[in-house]
C-alpha cells in the first residue's frame, strides 16, 4: 500500500482541479500529501520572496482542501528547476508516488508535453501517475478524467523484462486495495515470428508468454485481486492506444526501461504517445538500474 504521496502543483484552476483527485487514493492507502510549489525564476533572480508570498494563499487554501479530504498535508515550496527540485522533495520525504495533471496551465500543460513530468521520468525513481486534466474554457471549471473511479479496471503492462518485474513488485503493493479489477497484457509484434508460409504466429512463443502471465495473474490472485490475462500480438503502440481508448480500462501500468516497448518508455516514443493521447490516467514506475 502507498502512504504518502507527493502532488506537484503550479496553482492554477488545474491543480485546483488535479486535487479532487486525492480523495480516491485512500484506496491505495495514502495519508500523507506533500504538497509542492516550485518557485523558479530563470532570468529574473530577486522575484522569489515576491513569488513566495503571491503564492502562500493559494498553497494554504489548497492544504486546506486536502485536509478537509482527510489527509496529513506538508506544504513545500523549494527554489530551483521544477523537476529536480520535485524530485528532491520525492527523495526528502520518501513519498511512495508523485502525482502530475497531464493537461492545464503552467505544469498541468507541460507534464505530457516534453517537460517537467519528461524531465522527471528521466530522473526520478519513484512511481509517477499523469492524471488527465481539461480546462473547459477561460473559467476555473475543469473535467478530471475517471477521477472517481481511477482504479476501478486497472490495464498492467508488461513484456516479462526486469525493469516491467519492478514495476509489477511495485503494483502489487496497491492492488489489495483496488476496488475493482486487473487485466494484464503482454503484446508481441507479430512480424519477426510468423512462419513464411502459413502466416500463423510460432505456437511455441505464444505459449511460453502465457505461461508467463499466467504466472503474474496467480501472484495477483493470492492477494484477492480479480485479475484477467490477456495476450495480444499486433503493432505495440496502436494495440495501446486502442486499450486506451475502447472505455474498457480506467488506469494504464507500465514500467518506463526494459527489452520490447519498454525500451521506449523514457525516450518518449510510447510514453509520450500514451501520455498525450490516452483518455486515462497513466501510472509509470521508473526502473531504479
Amino acid at each position: 500500500m502507498f502512504e504518502k504521496i507527493l502532488i506537484a502543483t503550479d496553482l492554477s484552476p488545474a491543480s485546483d482541479c488535479l486535487l479532487q483527485c486525492a480523495g480516491e487514493l485512500k484506496a491505495i492507502g495514502v495519508r500523507q500529501i506533500v504538497l509542492g510549489h516550485v518557485i523558479y525564476v530563470a532570468n529574473t533572480p530577486g522575484l522569489e520572496d515576491a513569488l513566495k508570498n503571491e503564492a502562500s494563499p493559494v498553497l494554504a487554501r489548497q492544504k486546506q482542501t486536502l485536509e478537509e479530504a482527510g489527509f496529513e498535508v506538508i506544504v513545500e515550496m523549494p527554489l530551483g528547476r521544477p523537476a529536480r527540485e520535485l524530485k528532491e522533495l520525492a527523495n526528502r520525504y520518501d513519498v511512495d508516488a508523485i502525482l502530475l495533471g497531464s493537461r492545464g496551465h503552467g505544469i498541468a500543460k507541460r507534464a505530457v508535453l516534453g517537460s517537467i513530468a519528461f524531465k522527471l521520468l528521466h530522473i526520478t525513481d519513484k512511481p509517477v501517475l499523469l492524471q488527465r486534466v481539461t480546462l473547459l474554457g477561460e473559467g476555473e471549471a475543469c473535467r478530471l478524467s475517471l477521477c472517481s473511479r481511477m482504479f476501478e479496471h486497472v490495464l498492467f503492462l508488461t513484456d516479462f523484462s526486469e525493469a516491467a518485474e519492478h514495476a509489477f513488485g511495485q503494483f502489487e503493493k496497491i492492488a489489495p486495495g483496488l476496488s475493482g479489477s486487473v487485466t494484464l497484457l503482454h503484446i508481441q509484434d507479430d512480424a519477426p515470428f510468423k512462419d513464411p508460409y502459413t502466416g500463423k504466429w510460432a505456437k511455441e512463443l505464444e505459449g511460453m508468454n502465457q505461461q508467463w502471465l499466467d504466472r503474474l495473474k496467480e501472484r495477483l490472485g493470492k492477494k484477492g485481486v480479480n485479475v484477467e490475462a490477456e495476450l495480444a500480438i499486433g503493432n505495440l503502440r496502436e494495440v495501446v492506444l486502442e486499450k486506451a481508448a475502447e472505455g474498457t480500462y480506467s488506469l494504464i501500468a507500465m514500467g518506463t526501461q526494459g527489452k520490447g516497448f519498454f525500451s521506449e518508455i523514457v525516450l518518449g516514443s510510447l510514453a509520450h504517445e500514451v501520455a498525450c493521447r490516452a483518455e486515462i490516467p497513466v501510472f509509470f514506475y521508473p526502473n531504479p538500474h
